[in-house]
């Protein structure tokens, strides 16, 4: 009645209390609850439990809570796990994929699984793998076309940015600009173009901004003339926006050197044919005034324009016969020669030519010799040329040695004289078109001026080769290198 619950339920609460019982001597949970009708207390009831049962209880609820979150847990992360590897499967597919397009491997495909949003970002990254492996083909295999064209191009294409770095230059333009570096691409051009007269010229060319033209003469290894076209890069889209500048560079100086002998050509051609034409105008015009009734007069003017007159068709058939031999060197008949029987028809022919000077030729040719293939008139030509040109320069009494043999899987043939002989700074230019040593001795001899022109061009359409060896005063030695080759049939 006094207890503490008990006095707490006579109030209306709902009592509680833990104390050791002192019958017991357990410690019990004493609960009191008061009783009540139409809100009027008329008892109270009390319960008392041992403390011992409920923590034996509270235990057991313990362990199997424990044990419960235990197999949650492992539960959870085995579905955690498989959910987590189904959902980063794909990402880590995408990213390794990624890392070998970063390597320019462009063949990877992500597996599509599932439904959500992975499905969806797998999928489109799949199509722009298919679709970035088809433009980087695309793209390499057009590299591929344009570096071979740029290669197999004769003229030299070089192009910089604004800043004057090399942004393209195939293989032409590095030969032409004397760029020996393999590799230039996004160098300024100061540390690629080496001679410093190029490089300031190109600067001026790129700096212009717009088309130009300009014909160069530069030294590198060897002196070129080259024609530099230049042009600014420009976008379709927006034509005011300058990227860069392109150069077209062409070497002319074959061109240029053809031109300057077509030049000199048709000019001493025109001197050569003027200088007769003078000549026999000049007597006709002296015959027509009245000279032609003198008898000794006439003769000796007729004489004299016939000789003329003949000068000009050996000149004429020189021109026609060098003209000849340059159109056709390398698509000519070719056939086989007996280069014995040949020489000594021709050694014959000019064996009494050279009587008629007093001058003995003598021909050593070796028994067995191989037969040459090539233009059999050509060739006697060659020899006519070469062994009347020794005549016309060696004085009565003189001799002429024509020496022939095989020898290193060549037939040479010496023609030497104990004529005038050739200075030594004339012999480079001896085999130019109408250059002559001594013009006038030249002109009284009848000679032309393209004898040797003739021979030069007849030895290098047999892939052979011609020397010179003179002292002044003592006489001249040809000697004449043509490679013994079988005709293919």
């Amino acid at each position: 009645m006094y207890r503490s619950e008990v006095q707490k339920a006579l109030k209306g609460y709902i009592g509680k209390d833990i104390r050791t019982s002192s019958t017991t001597n357990v410690e019990y949970i004493y609960v009191a609850i008061p009783l009540k009708v139409h809100n009027e207390i008329y008892g109270v009831t009390r319960v008392a439990f041992p403390l011992t049962e409920i923590r034996k209880i509270n235990l057991t609820l313990l362990k199997y809570i424990i044990l419960s979150v235990i197999c949650g847990i492992f539960l959870s992360l085995i579905i955690g796990y498989r959910y987590v590897d189904n959902t980063t499967k794909p990402i880590k597919e995408i990213t390794e994929i990624s890392r070998k397009i970063a390597k320019e491997n462009y063949k990877g495909k992500v597996e599509v699984r599932g439904d959500d949003e992975i499905r969806i970002l797998a999928e489109n990254f799949n199509i722009m793998v298919e679709k970035l492996n088809n433009t980087i083909n695309e793209t390499r295999d057009k590299n591929i076309k344009l570096k071979s064209t740029l290669s197999s191009m004769k003229a030299g294409i070089f192009a910089v940015d604004k800043e004057l770095n090399v942004i393209l230059v195939n293989h032409a333009a590095k030969e032409f600009l004397g760029i020996k570096e393999e590799n230039v691409y996004k160098r300024h051009m100061d540390e690629v173009v080496q001679n410093e007269e190029l490089k300031v010229l190109l600067k001026d060319l790129l700096m212009v901004g717009e088309s130009t033209e300009k014909k160069v003469e530069v030294k590198l290894l060897e002196k070129r003339i080259l024609k530099i076209y230049t042009n600014p890069i420009k976008l379709d889209l927006d034509p005011n926006r300058v990227l860069g500048v392109m150069a077209l560079v062409e070497d002319i100086t074959e061109i240029t050197r053809l031109e300057n002998m077509r030049s000199q050509f048709v000019a001493n051609v025109t001197h050569e044919l003027k200088t007769p034409l003078t000549s026999i105008s000049g007597f006709i015009e002296t015959l027509k005034s009245g000279a032609i009734d003198n008898k000794s007069v006439r003769s000796r003017f007729l004489d004299i324009i016939e000789i003329e007159t003949e000068r000009l068709n050996r000149l004429i058939d020189d021109i026609l016969t060098l003209s000849e031999i340059e159109n056709r060197s390398s698509n000519t008949r070719k056939e086989e020669i007996n280069v014995k029987s040949s020489i000594e028809e021709v050694f014959f022919i000019m064996k009494r030519i050279g009587e008629e000077k007093n001058i003995e030729c003598d021909l050593e040719i070796s028994s067995s010799l191989s037969s040459i293939y090539g233009n059999r008139d050509w060739f006697k030509q060659m020899l006519i040329n070469l062994i009347g040109n020794g005549i016309k320069y060696t004085n009565e009494n003189g001799k002429i040695y024509i020496k022939v043999y095989e020898k290193y899987n060549k037939i040479i043939i010496s023609v030497k004289d104990t004529g005038i002989g050739i200075p030594k700074e004339d012999i480079p230019r001896l085999f130019e078109r109408f250059y002559r040593v001594d013009k006038a001795r030249s002109r009284k001899v009848g000679g032309t001026g393209l004898g040797l022109a003739i021979v030069k061009h007849i030895i290098l359409s047999f892939k052979g080769s011609i020397s010179i060896n003179s002292t002044l005063g003592e006489g001249s030695e040809f000697v004449i290198k043509l490679p013994i080759k079988k005709m293919h049939k």
